[in-house]
């Protein structure tokens, strides 16, 4: 009990640490960023969120997927500014999945995607193709230059594993990552949103979304 207590003890601090250095390392231009997308996204689920009648299987099977994305995402910026880079990388790619799976079900029966895993190269063709192999690439382990992810420099110049996260400028990269997915999430909630909501006035949530 005491080592268990002391460890979240030593890892709450740690991570107070990395958000700090983060923050500091972050430009005002992608902090801005950062918390407008965070904004939007929260605007437009609050006016998805209701009582549908008779909603379709269709609906209420991306409905779910969108909030479980939505929760994800916000866990993967505070994953990312913690220094937890392995852990929101393989979050990221699961995003990927779900996206793709909201896009495959815009344009496929559902009974043909019940029990399938999301096909991410068929709806995103090369850019996916890119991303998802380095998602998962990170997700797997595949090699072991993932290991810098979870490494610290130590006072004789050498990298060894650390049980607690240590900032690295690569979160930076982590964030860019899990903005890219996310911002082709958010188009896609602002149209199903539109498509559901006849009363969602979406231009202003639009033209915030253009600027992003």
């Amino acid at each position: 009990m005491e080592a268990a207590l002391l460890y979240q003890e030593q890892a709450d601090k740690t991570r107070a640490i990395v958000k700090k250095a983060f923050e500091t390392n972050e430009t005002e231009v992608h902090y801005s960023f950062r918390i407008t997308l965070d904004g939007l996204i929260n605007l437009v689920a609050k006016k998805l969120v209701g009582k549908y009648e008779e909603p379709t299987k269709e609906f209420l099977y991306q409905l779910n997927i969108a909030i479980s994305y939505i929760r994800s995402h916000y866990i993967i910026n505070e994953l990312i500014l913690s220094g937890d880079l392995i852990e929101a990388y393989t979050l990221i790619r699961k995003q990927l999945e779900k996206l793709t799976r909201l896009h495959e079900i815009d344009s496929l029966p559902l009974k043909i995607l019940i029990g399938q895993t999301p096909k991410v190269n068929n709806v995103f063709k090369e850019v996916a193709k890119v991303l998802y192999r380095e998602l998962s690439e990170v997700a797997h382990f595949g090699k072991p230059k993932v290991s810098q992810l979870i490494s610290f420099r130590t006072s004789d110049g050498k990298n060894g594993p650390s049980l607690f996260p240590t900032y690295k400028e690569s979160a930076l990269i982590c964030y860019d990552k899990n903005a890219f997915v996310a911002l082709y999430f958010t188009h896609w909630l602002i149209e199903f949103t539109i498509k559901h909501n006849k009363e969602y006035e979406s231009e202003e949530d639009e033209n915030t979304f253009s600027i992003l």
